[in-house]
């Protein structure tokens, strides 16, 4: 079915969140490239970043087609908005690293999704919309044909970016020239870091835009504030970047800018004097985490050494850090939250962020351990999935004290101390960005959905403390079957360690078991009841045994308090169940944790700190 095709309107819906970011918009390109690309071939194009200017509704409503971009926090609103467009008769189109993962989802909202680097398929598509066929031949395009999804094949990356246009920021409503711009002078990231969905939406390979196309843009921009240089790795070719900031001074375009890099920029001092000659202003670097383990796990290559050689030697050159963190690893504790805030502070970074490890459709993570194994998902509301709410179940940590202990490690270092020192070094930029970060945090507190949110992190981990009605077991009756796993040898010494006495239950009711479960309900106080979420392969013999012990003693004793303790497959013991039961014993979260190393010591499955 041919339709004709004039208006074009391309949306960025913005986070429902507040963020580090919410104070100073550094727009994504996408929305305004395709904007460009449609209105340079005769199409009447608006573009809306929401956190520029509101969507107007009655334009969007007014299109032909609209196209709308989504990021995994922003997915929910989006899917929202093509509803809505559909609903009106109005082709809608999606595109965006979440939508590039998960295109099942989002046709259940939109006509059509175009997954990966959109350029070359939504242009095709409009043709094809226009023509009414060739959908099938369009690479990168998924979409619904008599009820069937159909997913064409993966596009090859485009090779030479100068064949896209300029983005003309023109097109944004609400746009005012003289802040800050987005230039993109290469796609594709080298490096493997498991969070990150960057290298499946753009590949590790480098592509770049030529230096004549990166200093034509700068020359358009040269009024502008600040140029964030959107590279996924600005400085990953360092010959290629020491040229283009060599031909930047030259012309005299050096605004102030700042650019993603990595800690091992530092070890070339001519690119150093030459960010510094080139008028940098801040860098954001990734440095993850001062766990070594976590680095390690991260695939980060580099360890704290580099990290910190890394924050002086940015600073000896006048360079300002904007130093971004995860935590909530596997290897992550609570102290750990605490030691990166310190750290921070001691080294004097000048902003960071401490995002909340978050399993984002597209990493390593997601399809290697979240969506596979689904042990860690704890909620799929994807408006949470901004790196400042905890929607997964990490090993040594609940996920509630992470909540609190990444809040509690930014509010320790966005504080009154610290912008009283900035102010006091004449830094008022500084001051103000430390400012933010605190009235953020302050603000972020309102919000109604973020409250329910810890509120519901919290109940998780204290729904079991009323199962005993106040008072603390010192006796507990575990199945016997659970206490010759690992899992359940650790829960025995766990609680050995917390002065709880375990009392182990038969399986099977043959006339000696009758008789020690008649004991046992009069001896013990309450009773941990293994519940399988999933189950691991080669141990279904066991698992069967544990299924029929549940059954045997959920009958025979009757009304006697019961705590639910899930086993989660394969991956190691988790700190969350332990904690549930630990705090039938104590409400000393601290004792708790103490009792689990400890008892994973004793136990061999890790070494003492």
């Amino acid at each position: 079915m041919r339709r004709q095709l004039k208006k074009l309107v391309f949306v960025e819906p913005k986070s429902t969140h507040l963020h580090v970011y919410t104070r100073v918009a550094i727009p994504r390109l996408g929305s305004v490239l395709l904007g460009t690309i449609m209105r340079n071939k005769g199409y009447d194009v608006r573009v809306y970043i929401e956190d520029i200017h509101p969507i107007d509704m009655a334009e969007v409503m007014s299109a032909d087609l609209v196209a709308i971009s989504a990021i995994t926090s922003t997915a929910p609103q989006s899917y929202r908005l093509a509803d809505k467009v559909r609903e009106a008769g109005i082709v809608a189109v999606m595109g965006g690293t979440h939508v590039t993962f998960l295109p099942d989802e989002a046709l259940g909202h939109a006509d059509y999704v175009v997954k990966g680097e959109g350029e070359f398929a939504f242009q095709e598509l409009v043709d094809a919309i226009q023509s009414g066929e060739g959908f099938e031949k369009i690479q990168n395009l998924s979409f619904l044909k008599d009820g069937k999804t159909i997913h064409n094949t993966e596009r090859p990356k485009i090779p030479n970016l100068d064949v896209n246009p300029i983005p003309d920021y023109g097109l944004i409503t609400g746009w005012k020239p003289g802040g800050v711009v987005s230039i993109a002078t290469s796609r594709g990231c080298p490096f493997s870091c498991t969070f990150c969905s960057v290298p499946g939406m753009y590949g590790h390979a480098f592509r770049t835009h030529s230096l004549d196309r990166v200093l034509e843009e700068l020359r358009i921009h040269r009024d502008d504030l600040y140029t964030f240089f959107a590279d996924d790795i600005f400085t990953a070719n360092k010959k290629r970047v020491k040229e283009l900031l060599g031909r930047m001074i030259e012309a005299r375009l050096t605004p102030m800018w700042g650019a993603q890099v990595r800690t091992e920029t530092v070890d070339d001092p001519e690119l150093l004097q030459l960010m510094r000659d080139s008028n940098c202003f801040n860098v954001y670097v990734g440095f993850e985490s001062i766990n070594p383990r976590t680095l390690k796990l991260f695939q980060k290559k580099q360890d704290l050494a580099k990290i910190e050689r890394s924050i002086e030697r940015f600073h000896t050159h006048g360079i300002k850090i904007h130093g971004m963190f995860v935590v909530g690893s596997d290897e992550d504790d609570l102290e750990t939250l605490d030691a990166t805030a310190t750290f921070a502070k001691k080294h004097d970074i000048d902003s960071i962020q401490f995002m909340i490890l978050t399993p984002i459709p597209g990493s390593p993570d997601w399809d290697t351990i979240y969506a596979k194994g689904s042990k860690y998902v704890i909620n799929d509301n994807w408006s949470l999935y901004d790196g400042h709410h905890v929607v997964h179940q990490p090993r040594r940590i609940s996920p509630y004290e992470l909540q609190m202990g990444a809040i509690k490690a930014m509010q320790k270092f966005y504080s009154w101390g610290g912008i009283t020192r900035r102010l006091l070094k004449g830094d008022v930029y500084y001051a103000t960005i430390r400012y933010w970060g605190k009235k953020m945090i302050r603000d972020w507190w309102k919000d109604e959905e973020n409250r329910a949110h810890v509120q519901w992190l919290r109940d998780r981990l204290y729904s079991d403390a009323p199962a005993i009605g106040g008072r603390a077991p010192q006796r507990v009756g575990i199945p016997e079957v659970l206490l010759k796993d690992k899992v359940g040898q650790l829960l025995q010494t766990f609680l050995t360690e917390l002065g709880v006495k375990v009392v182990p239950l038969a399986e099977r009711l043959h006339a000696s078991a009758e008789d020690a479960l008649a004991r046992a309900k009069e001896s013990v106080d309450c009773l941990v009841m293994p519940i399988v979420k999933r189950a691991e392969q080669g141990k279904e013999e066991f698992y069967a045994q544990l299924a029929a012990a549940v059954d045997t003693l959920q009958a025979r004793f009757g009304k006697l308090p019961k705590v639910s303790f899930p086993l989660l497959g394969d991956q190691g013991p988790i700190f969350e169940p332990f904690a549930k039961i630990g705090l039938l014993v104590t409400n000393n979260l601290d004792r708790i944790r103490l009792a689990y190393r400890k008892a994973g010591v004793t136990e061999g499955l890790w070494e003492a700190a």
